[in-house]
């Protein structure tokens, strides 16, 4: 089952034997698990008060009546009141236990349970109270309310909640088993039965503000955003598998400004650079008319190879786009096979659309490939585009087979011709595209590829892309700050902003200090002259912060991305090839150059990560197999990955670009794909997982001085009580080794049982 907001402990089983003279309780009987079926919280934030209620569904399958003890961690920085919980509309009493109790709690559930993923609630306030038996086969339903004022730093706005605890067991403090993640389709097999997968969790919150609502983000989980207006938005997470116990995050600005900015800053150690990022969204108005218009070029790769299902996919994206034009926007359209034909020779305005939508239908799919050619007449239809939002959307199937063919002169022919800066989307359909070629004219254009795979529909691919940059707001941005100096930033050219979209820049800074950002951009309704614009916002950069690490690892996942993305375009280099792998063990990160950091057994390829539905993971990786040899000691690229990153074509290929995409545009930092992986970075440590289950920092070495502890000894909580910031290493479980103020330590079946507080003091002085 799953780790979740609560803990039933405490636990009274019964199999109950009628006799003449009594009851007798069979001691050795061993219950099924409690099942929780349903997960639901509905958070409704009102300026900022929330008021949570959370919803559990309980099944006991046992043939026995389960009663216990309730136990709900309270969010840390928020002020929790007017706490209530009934059980199928019944009220129940309860008690709000310190932190000290709650601590002595939880400690004494670690010892009988065995999970130390549990210490990390040692410092949460804690609801307790006694819920109703639960008769065999039978379903509760337990509902919690409580309200909390919500902290606020500068603009911005923190929800929390707690999704540590624990449900499941197999007897009174036996161990307690999270529900399996989705796997990759080879390991389905091997998951467990369907019952285990049909648990729901499902996270709303409702924001209404008097104030303008911007830059919302979880730094935690993938949600979904939906902004009725600049004052009112819902935001959803759902999933129909369980979720690991990261807390639920959410930060929103309170910002009555036409385009916000929202700063979220990391910086643990005073003498070394911290870490920031950046949101940037517009306001959120449904029902005004967007102010900047778009110039349009459609590119349609017609030859031979598009004929079938491919062409009638494409034309209907194609369709879609032209039906959804502003009125202020301009079009064209290119086909192309062996030669390339323009729709009209300038661009067109509305009244031709018709006309256009027409010349779509009659399109057939016969000839070579010409894309040189065909980007050049689009892009020379754009010539004289002077709105500042110019676009080109590029499907095409194979690879150059008419005309240039060389992929450094075609991009150089359009960089020499592209003189606008018309951003160049690009969409490779199938596996047999040169995706250098695509990903660098993306590049180069400050826009992006993708591809569509053989079962994905073009249509709702491209339709789906179409929608975010529908409406543009700003084009051309520029930021720059004043007062603390910012580096390695990414991405390095700040993107065109969209109605409804979001911009996410994530870079380091160095000292601190108060700042100003000037953000310009060209916006506005004229299509001659330069309607630039520019804002400025005030933040302040901590001289420490050691809150928010999510921030730091999101930066080495998008930085990592770049770093790839320049080796596959530009060719590898020593120094880009060393700070991949450095960040990579730094931040637990896989990569082509680090797939050694992972357990053989587990080895994984890069180029196998794909992308999955908002919903899932960002990336999930595959294996690649063992091949029957043990895990190498040494810095050695997968060679599987290593293949693709060289190649231009094929599902590797397209597979790779599609991960270096992934990471470079990454909103939530791959931290549960790692630890699926066998790796975990905490606090600049990386952990590897070792075949008998121990986690071990990747620099231990058995010749080390190591001072080894037993798990859930005396000692162990001695040593958790004085360095607390050491439970996260140590909720990893009950066989870490790992490095602690210069020291390794490891926890295991043996090693010292009692050390007192002053004594542990003396080891880490």
């Amino acid at each position: 089952m799953r780790r979740l907001c609560f803990i039933v402990v405490t636990l009274l089983f019964a199999a109950i034997d009628l006799h003449a003279q009594g009851i007798i309780v069979r001691p050795d009987f061993q219950p099924a698990d409690l099942e929780l079926r349903q997960h639901r919280v509905n958070a409704d934030i009102q300026e900022q008060v929330a008021v949570v209620t959370v919803e559990h569904e309980f099944y006991n399958p046992s043939a026995t009546t389960v009663e216990g003890t309730f136990l709900f961690p309270l969010p840390q920085n928020a002020q929790v009141s007017r706490f209530s919980m009934n059980v199928d509309g019944k009220e129940m009493v309860g008690e709000l236990l310190t932190a000290d109790d709650a601590r002595r709690i939880y400690e004494d559930i670690v010892r009988k349970s065995l999970d130390p993923a549990l210490l990390e609630m040692a410092d949460y306030r804690t609801f307790r109270a006694r819920i109703f038996p639960i008769p065999p086969k039978a379903t509760r339903h337990l509902t919690l309310r409580y309200d909390a004022t919500l902290p606020i730093e500068g603009k911005t706005v923190m929800f929390q909640y707690p999704m540590q605890g624990a449900l499941s067991y197999r007897g009174a403090g036996a161990p307690i088993r999270p529900m399996p993640a989705p796997q990759p389709p080879e390991r389905d097999q091997a998951r467990e039965p369907e019952r285990t997968r049909s648990q729901q969790s499902a996270i709303q919150v409702q924001i209404n503000t008097a104030t303008a609502v911007k830059n919302i983000y979880s730094p935690s989980h993938r949600v979904e955003v939906k902004q009725e207006n600049d004052r009112r938005a819902t935001v959803a997470f759902e999933a129909n598998h369980a979720i690991d116990g990261r807390d639920f995050l959410l930060y929103y600005s309170l910002d009555p400004n036409e385009i916000g900015a929202t700063l979220l800053s990391h910086r643990p150690y005073t003498d070394k650079s911290g870490y920031f990022m950046l949101l940037i969204s517009p306001q959120v108005n449904p029902d005004a008319t967007p102010a900047q218009g778009k110039d349009l070029v459609l590119v349609l790769d017609t030859s031979g190879s598009m004929a079938g299902e491919k062409i009638q996919q494409a034309k209907a994206a194609l369709r879609y786009c032209l039906q959804r034009l502003g009125n202020r926007d301009r079009f064209g359209l290119v086909t192309f096979s062996s030669e390339a034909r323009k729709f009209r020779h300038e661009l067109a305005t509305l009244d031709a659309r018709d006309e256009a939508l027409y010349h779509v239908d009659r399109l057939e799919a016969t000839g070579g490939t010409n894309i040189n050619e065909a980007l050049l007449a689009a892009v020379d239809l754009l010539r004289n585009s002077q709105n500042g939002q110019s676009m080109i959307i590029f499907l095409t199937d194979g690879l150059p087979s008419t005309g240039i063919q060389d992929e450094g002169e075609i991009r150089r022919n359009l960089q020499n011709a592209n003189r606008n800066g018309t951003r160049i989307f690009s969409f490779g359909v199938g596996f047999d595209v040169n995706t250098r070629l695509l990903d660098g004219l993306a590049k180069t254009s400050n826009a992006f590829s993708d591809y569509i795979s053989p079962q994905e529909n073009i249509e709702e691919k491209v339709s789906t892309f179409y929608e975010k940059v529908r409406y543009p707001v700003m084009s051309n941005l520029e930021y720059s700050f004043r007062g603390v100096e910012t580096y390695a930033l990414s991405p390095n050219h700040l993107p065109d902003l969209f109605k409804g979209g979001q911009i996410i820049l994530a870079g380091r800074y160095r000292d601190g200090g108060r700042a100003t950002l000037v953000l310009r951009g060209q916006a506005g309704n004229e299509r001659q002259g330069d309607a630039r614009r520019e804002f400025h916002y005030d933040f302040t950069f901590p001289r420490q912060e050691r809150e928010r690490d999510f921030v730091a690892r999101l930066w080495a996942t998008r930085r990592v991305g770049d770093l790839l993305d320049e080796i596959r375009l530009q060719g590898e280099n020593a120094e880009l090839k060393n700070e991949v792998i450095a960040l990579a063990k730094e931040f637990g990160l896989v990569t082509p150059y680090t797939s050694y950091l992972v357990r053989e057994e587990e080895r994984l390829t890069f180029h196998e990560l794909r992308l999955q539905q908002p919903d899932d993971r960002l990336m999930t990786m595959s294996r690649a197999g063992n091949g029957g040899r043990r895990e190498s000691t040494q810095p050695a690229a997968a060679p599987a990955a290593m293949d693709a990153m060289n190649q231009a074509s094929g599902a590797g290929a397209v597979q790779m670009s599609k991960s270096i995409r992934a990471m470079k545009s990454a909103e939530v930092a791959a931290e549960a794909e790692a630890k699926s992986a066998g790796l975990v970075s905490i606090k600049g440590s990386t952990l590897r997982q070792q075949t008998d289950g121990t986690w071990m920092d990747i620099d231990y070495k058995t010749e080390v001085a190591t001072i080894k502890l037993a798990f859930a000894s005396e000692a162990y909580f001695t040593f958790l009580r004085v360095f607390p910031e050491a439970r996260e290493f140590c909720k990893l479980g009950s066989k870490v080794i790992f490095k602690f103020r210069g020291k390794f330590v490891q926890i295991g079946d043996s090693g010292e049982k009692k050390i007192t507080e002053s004594r542990w003091r003396e080891i880490f002085r």
